[in-house]
């Protein structure tokens, strides 16, 4: 990272997820960047909306704009999935005078940031023997779920957006049973997300509450962290059947995409659950495939541990994302 402001042409880069907006400067060219600040997506209506805001509150008068947002992108309408902004991406950019406004999901800024991984940023939970040329996934639990998959090509990466988070959930014993049912009382359908994310963390611990008859306060993910260090059993029970549910995704996605190059885990909630975040666990369920467990433990998994890695994708992967930007 550079430790002044570019002088040069610059890009603005922003990773958007349904919490909080960060914010950084990228040399045109180059993969120095600079960070401008984080702040709570909440208060704003829409993308136009804090970007204007940003420029009112300091010196940064961008005209180049590539944005990560926490959600699927299709055509022009965009719909931030856990904050309640909608916007036109070609009328965002001509309220704001910019020359150009790429937007893409969030995960394909982490699945570039995988791309080009730095050795120090990955620390390893399972060993596996990664297999060349095979695609390696990208998977992490923030406010939602979010997952990308890397797959090579003759002079390097390309990376695609995907909504595994939304797969349909399969409890793996009775516990789980009663939990999905509950959730798909509440929503009529149980995906991974729903269990496997900060959000997930919450509904976790509401609904153990329902089903044991406890009557519990909600609370947020944060929360359910902090009455988990004060041994609250069901906060304890929450984050544990959250990461076994995180697992048996991943393993689920693993198998369905062959991604025998390497399972990468990001996103902020397990940063913040630090070592409440039982990597046995996870592993557990991970392998847990019946037939293929040998299959699954062959894969490399690794945590990554760069900040603001999506950011950092945003920089290395820049020439490739204007560039698709350009085909579609």
């Amino acid at each position: 990272m550079s430790t002044g402001r570019p002088k040069s042409k610059s890009w603005l880069i922003a990773d958007i997820g349904g919490t909080r907006a960060r914010v950084g400067e990228v040399l045109e060219a180059s993969t120095e960047w600079h960070f401008v600040g984080e702040w709570e997506t909440a208060p704003f209506r829409d993308l136009a909306d804090f970007l204007s805001t940003l420029g009112r509150r300091s010196d940064i008068s961008p005209t180049h704009v590539i944005c990560a947002i926490a959600s699927p992108i299709r055509g022009d309408e965009v719909a931030l999935t856990n904050a309640g902004w909608r916007f036109s991406i070609e009328q965002t950019r001509k309220a704001l005078g910019l020359n150009e406004l790429i937007i893409i999901n969030d995960w394909v800024a982490q699945g570039w940031a995988v791309a080009h991984a730095p050795d120090h940023a990955l620390t390893p939970i399972q060993l596996g023997e990664p297999m060349p040329q095979t695609p390696k996934l990208a998977l992490g639990p923030g406010t939602g779920l979010g997952s990308a998959l890397i797959t090579p090509k003759p002079d390097g990466w390309q990376v695609f957006a995907t909504e595994g988070g939304h797969m349909s959930f399969a409890a793996n014993n009775a516990r789980e049973t009663a939990i999905v049912a509950r959730i798909q009382a509440r929503w009529g359908h149980c995906s991974g997300e729903r269990l496997a994310s900060g959000s997930g963390l919450a509904n976790l611990y509401s609904v153990l509450g329902e089903i044991d008859g406890r009557n519990l306060d909600p609370l947020d993910a944060k929360a359910v962290s902090s009455a988990a260090q004060a041994n609250d059993p069901t906060a304890i029970e929450a984050i544990r059947l959250m990461t076994a549910a995180l697992g048996s995704l991943a393993g689920d996605l693993a198998l369905a995409s062959g991604a025998r190059g390497g399972i990468y885990l990001g996103g902020g909630l397990i940063g913040a659950l630090a070592k409440q975040f039982d990597e046995s666990v996870f592993l557990e369920r991970f392998s847990a495939k019946g037939r293929f467990r040998e299959y699954l433990l062959a894969i490399p998994i690794y945590r990554m541990t760069l900040k603001n890695a999506a950011l950092y994708g945003l920089t290395v992967g820049l020439d490739a994302i204007r560039h698709q930007s350009r085909m579609n």
